[in-house]
């Protein structure tokens, strides 16, 4: 399903556009086997991890390989035919040469990257065809004082990335282009203990990041997001100088930590809606229906934010804890774009509370035996990027969890199994995350609200059996 709904019912519409469409019934939706459209992933990886002792020193090598096949069905009348199937192959290397240690110098210098290609290998296509090359060298110092540790590191990285040429019957989609990217990147910390309870830390770093295919390439309809995409191979890269800092406290009955950061960002990557020229959206057709285009751009902007953590577990009461935290971010561009500076995809702040216990023994069959009931609070996120009808704000709403869970063991207390049980969103409540693109989707013209919800109620259960082989015995 995409979201589409009768105007009568406001039930779902199943293969919408098709000859097939139909309203959804109970049964659809119960049902486990997925609905089209659905998607089916395939990933193999085969990993070498390597380390060499070279006299005093050590020479650490990661090689990979991985093969990612994703397919899409989104046709009713035939379902096992893939239209967009993506068939990507990845090469990763990684090497670290670990140098001896000199008075509490600690220094490692390296090398890693990956070498990926991509193929369209169905009608339909969202991105080209392309070969990536990635490669990086670095270098990571860390000196221990008594009270003080310093650490910092400096990297250079370079991307090519070549695009295929793709037409689409007469018409060229995907112009050929070969971008490359390079960029220094690195950072600087200390940790200062005054006192054994507590912690001091700063950091300040410089980031870059590389536009990926899809924010350089694409040219169609993103099926998941409601949008058609254009990419714009002009983009530069991303590059940012952050400066963080925390304060952690350590007692008996109590941790507290606080950490706040400042992100200054430059050519920060963000996709935004088109206009038509008549000060509409601009829509393509595709298959008969009218799909609002969007395309990335970018634009200096700055990010901040604080997170603070409490955790009480008063003494005696080893078993009692209540862990509490907040979290808070911040996004603004340098420049007002369509009469807001808010960046898009900011998360609301969020409050979360945990109250449990936990038994390492309980009996003589149970181990690490716990319970624990919380709660997710998720403020109002009333700065959207609202610019072109492109986000908006979304209300606040609060999600009540719960746990339950333990091991069992053997006589010769041996854990035999465990088990884990939890119920997620133990309220129901009918909520939307402000992060969700399926909050975009259509209106019900029952109720008048605009897209699909987050799930309800939930329960898990999960089942844990460990696997021990024996010694052969000569």
């Amino acid at each position: 399903m995409e979201g589409d709904r009768d105007d009568v019912t406001g039930r779902f519409i199943l293969y919408a556009g098709t000859p097939l469409e139909r309203i959804a019934t109970n049964e659809d939706l119960n049902e486990r086997k997925p609905l089209i459209p659905r998607q089916n992933i395939k990933h193999h990886k085969i990993i070498t991890d390597n380390n060499f002792t070279i006299g005093k020193s050590r020479l650490k090598v990661n090689v990979g390989y991985q093969n990612n096949q994703r397919k899409e069905f989104a046709n009713p009348e035939d379902e096992n035919e893939a239209e967009l199937f993506f068939d990507m192959n990845t090469v990763t290397y990684n090497a670290q040469f670990v140098l001896p240690e000199v008075k509490e110098w600690h220094i490692t210098i390296g090398a890693n990257g990956m070498y990926q290609t991509s193929k369209n290998k169905a009608e339909e296509v969202l991105i080209p065809e392309y070969n990536l090359f990635d490669i990086g060298g670095f270098v990571y110092i860390q000196r221990y004082f008594k009270k003080l540790t310093l650490s910092g590191g400096a990297r250079y990285d370079n991307r090519s990335i070549d695009s295929k040429e793709f037409f689409e019957g007469p018409d060229l989609k995907f112009a050929a282009f070969n971008n490359s990217f390079s960029n220094f990147s690195g950072s600087l910390g200390v940790s200062y203990e005054p006192a054994d309870f507590l912690t001091l830390k700063a950091n300040v770093a410089r980031g870059f990041r590389a536009p990926n295919i899809a924010e350089l390439g694409s040219n169609g309809v993103h099926e998941g997001t409601f949008r058609y995409e254009y990419g714009d191979n002009h983009l530069k890269s991303e590059t940012s100088l952050q400066f963080d800092g925390g304060v952690e406290v350590n007692y008996e009955h109590f941790n507290l930590g606080i950490t706040g950061f400042y992100n200054r960002m430059n050519n920060f990557i963000f996709y935004r809606k088109l206009e038509s020229v008549s000060g509409g959206d601009s829509l393509v057709n595709v298959d008969g229906d009218d799909v609002p285009a969007f395309q990335f751009n970018q634009n200096d902007a700055k990010l901040s934010g604080l997170e603070v953590t409490l955790d009480i577990h008063p003494h005696p009461l080893d078993w009692l804890h209540f862990e509490n935290s907040v979290s808070f971010v911040r996004g603004r561009f340098d420049e007002k774009i369509g009469g807001t500076d808010n960046l898009p995809l900011i998360p609301a702040t969020k409050l979360s509370s945990d109250l449990g216990t936990n038994f390492k023994k309980g009996g003589k069959v149970l181990r690490n035996f716990y319970l624990k009931v919380g709660m997710d609070r998720y403020f109002k996120q009333d700065k959207p990027f609202f610019a072109y009808n492109t986000e908006t704000s979304t209300p606040g709403y609060t999600l009540l969890n719960a746990g339950i869970g333990t091991d069992i063991i053997n006589k010769k207390e041996k854990v035999i199994f465990n088990i884990h049980f939890a119920g997620i969103n133990l309220t129901d409540a009918a909520y939307q995350n402000h992060l969700s693109r399926l909050k975009y989707a259509g209106e019900n013209m029952v109720t008048g609200r605009i897209g699909v919800f987050n799930p309800g109620r939930n329960f898990s259960l999960k089942i844990n059996i460990p696997l021990e082989f024996a010694e052969r015995k000569n």
